[in-house]
């Protein structure tokens, strides 16, 4: 574990609550709700989402999944990095039974009352503005004799971070000084960086051979992604184990945010130079070089969007404020509720045959406000305060 004499200004940095990443949380989970209503629209992404509008305009499709694919892979592997940062210091303070039931508190309730109430709910409001007629009970009826008794959707996540927590919880249990413990704890070199990415980038090829990118866990995301995001867990215990975020510095992040921007563009050129269809199939054959490339565009992008995000939030975005703190705090409750908030809206605006991207800018916004302001809303009721 980490020596005792650094115990304390670890936890104390936690206690105050580090301000930057707190945005940053705030900004993924804009980016977050604005790409799923562009999903609906026409944009990449949209996989089982819970609201497709059928495109046929080529530009709308283009101009909406540009914004998907420049978020596609880094999102959910920066706040599954952030998840797995705060999880460490957790952990040493609560002991591993505490830390477990809070785990199962904060995340498996809100995980069953998607999945049983909220999850229906928003799949419901798809039917219906996709043409569905039924009632609520009738629906739910309908979906529960066919065996289907809940909707995972984008909880996803919320699993994957429970998963993970239980592993790590158990690991440090076991090996509280773990399996290995660097001579060097300074912030890796390129070298070390690299190896890094080619071994992530190695083994999640492989591992999508075996679970190609079609294959589900829990009926939402591809199995094939567990390596990618539970090498980003995992890799954020070690940082905040080692306190490697205070030690990036911009000239270490520069060749990392140059490669992300560079291979972010990549798609880009050739889905434009080639007029192809934007399709996830398109990297999704197992064992294909489109399959390979993306497995190692992803890291890449992934470590250089992190890098950029914390030194540019850490430089300007880290001032306390009671509106930046209210964001900050809302954040797994907005992410919680707002495929509710965006469905209700995307119903709304269906009866209304108006072009998608004048749609998209309309709703976004709309969806925005009303799911973060209903979220810090929430969270006056003492009861959701205390488990979410």
């Amino acid at each position: 574990m980490v020596p005792s004499t650094n115990t304390p200004f670890l936890f104390r940095q936690m206690k105050q609550r580090l301000v930057y990443l707190d945005n940053i949380k705030v900004f993924l989970i804009a980016y977050v709700i604005t790409v799923h209503i562009a999903a609906s629209y026409g944009g990449i992404g949209g996989g089982r989402w819970a609201y497709i509008e059928p495109v046929s305009d080529y530009s709308t499709k283009m101009a909406l999944s540009m914004f998907g694919i420049f978020a596609y892979a880094f999102l959910m592997s920066m706040f599954i990095f952030i998840a797995g940062y705060f999880t460490f210091p957790s952990l040493q303070r609560k002991g591993t039974y505490h830390f477990l039931k809070d785990r199962l508190i904060r995340l498996a309730i809100p995980l069953l009352i998607y999945y049983f109430i909220i999850g229906p709910v928003v799949r419901y409001l798809s039917k219906l503005a996709s043409g569905y007629k039924g009632s609520l009970f009738q629906f739910l009826s309908e979906t529960y004799s066919s065996g289907v008794h809940g909707y995972l959707g984008v909880m996803w996540f919320v699993a994957l971070i429970l998963f993970f927590s239980v592993i790590y919880a158990v690991f440090l249990f076991v090996f509280p000084n773990g399996w290995y413990r660097p001579k060097d704890e300074t912030f890796p070199g390129v070298f070390r960086i690299l190896l890094f990415v080619l071994i992530i980038g190695t083994a999640s090829f492989a591992t999508r051979i075996l679970f190609p990118m079609g294959g589900d866990f829990i009926a939402s995301r591809p199995l094939g992604s567990l390596v990618f995001f539970g090498t980003s867990f995992f890799l954020g215990t070690s940082v905040a184990r080692y306190k490697w975020l205070e030690m990036i510095t911009f000239k270490q992040a520069r060749p990392w945010i140059i490669a992300a921007i560079a291979v972010m563009f990549i798609p880009a050129i050739v889905i434009i130079a080639l007029h192809i269809e934007p399709s996830p199939q398109l990297v999704a054959r197992p064992g294909s070089l489109a399959s390979l490339i993306y497995a190692f565009w992803e890291v890449i992008k992934s470590i250089g969007t992190g890098f950029l995000a914390i030194v540019v939030f850490r430089k300007w975005f880290n001032k306390p404020g009671k509106f930046s703190e209210a964001l900050g705090q809302s954040v797994f409750l907005a992410f919680f509720i707002h495929p509710l908030v965006c469905m209700i809206l995307l119903y709304a605006f269906s009866f209304y045959a108006i072009h998608p991207l004048f749609k998209f800018t309309i709703v976004a916004p709309l969806a925005l406000v009303c799911t973060f302001s209903i979220a810090w809303l929430l969270r006056r009721i003492p009861v959701v305060r205390k488990m979410i």
